[in-house]
């Protein structure tokens, strides 16, 4: 059995090593490297022979990671990319309308504000002819 001194230390060392773990975790994480962020554009549907375009451009002045997701309105999965983008620079991830694409979601290494995300439609020989910003 526990004295009552015993059991009132107990919650106290629990508590402590609580928090120490918390801090513990919390620094390994941000020395593991850079946040992760997601975007998701509103969805868009092709038709005819127009295709979807998810665009994403780095915008920093650091090479960043990223990896780009085309999903139907199901949430089916069919198109992707992992990127490395140097500064400055774009990436595509182009899906037919036959897979039925209907937005994208992009995973981004970074602050939001390091990248510029959307998703188009685009009419081959003509050009985009709709586009939508990522959030």
């Amino acid at each position: 059995m526990l004295s009552s001194s015993t059991s009132r230390a107990t919650p106290k060392l629990i508590a402590a090593g609580a928090i120490a773990l918390s801090f513990a975790l919390l620094s390994a994480s941000a020395a593991a490297g850079e946040h992760i962020n997601t975007l998701f554009t509103p969805p868009l549907f092709p038709d005819g022979s127009n295709q979807l375009d998810c665009y994403l451009l780095n915008v920093s002045d650091e090479t960043r990671d990223a990896r780009i997701e085309v999903y139907t309105k199901d949430g089916v999965l069919v198109g992707h990319d992992k990127v490395r983008l140097a500064p400055g620079t774009e990436r595509v991830v182009t899906v037919a309308p036959n897979f039925a694409p209907r937005y994208c979601k992009f995973e981004v290494e970074g602050r939001r504000s390091d990248f510029r995300a959307s998703i188009l439609v685009r009419e081959p020989g003509r050009g985009s002819i709709s586009a939508l910003p990522a959030e």
